[in-house]
């Protein structure tokens, strides 16, 4: 997994010469709320609370063969008048993937009313109740692959 946390971080830069389109809390609070679904051949869950205090914080659960492979603990922030989503993996026992200050950031680079878009990581929402997350990974070979998330919201 740690090959993963790499890759991620990687594709944190896939944008970051761009420039930062204007953006609060109050435009991405349609995200709050449980999203249940499938990726990485697994049962994938996010979990996303309320904006407070300039910022919103979320977990990822990914669940295969009915075990947990692993966790994120994300926040969207505000910063510099745009918003920043930040994250840390861990095992299942809750032992973290990155060193033990280092976090990855990555800076919202485009958005529009139901598409947020942090470097290569997009969150979309095609109606209120369903989101697709694509995850842009890259492959050894130095390649790039769109990891598809599909969601639909619990009520």
């Amino acid at each position: 997994m740690k090959r993963l946390t790499v890759l991620l971080a990687a594709i944190a830069a896939l944008g970051l010469a761009e420039t930062r389109p204007a953006a609060t809390l109050k435009d991405v609070a349609w995200l709050e709320g449980k999203w249940s679904g499938t990726g990485l051949g697994g049962q994938a869950e996010d979990l996303w609370s309320s904006p407070a205090a300039g910022a919103m914080p979320g977990i990822f659960r990914l669940v295969k063969d009915g075990k947990v492979v692993f966790y994120e603990l994300m926040t969207l922030v505000e910063t510099e008048g745009s918003l920043e989503l930040r994250l840390k993996h861990f095992h299942p026992d809750l032992k973290g993937w990155e060193e033990k200050d280092t976090v990855l950031s990555f800076p919202l680079t485009a958005r529009d009313v139901n598409k947020l878009q942090f470097g290569g990581i997009v969150f979309e929402r095609s109606v209120d109740d369903e989101l697709t997350v694509t995850v842009t990974i890259r492959q050894r070979d130095g390649t790039t692959k769109d990891e598809p998330f599909r969601f639909k919201r619990e009520r």
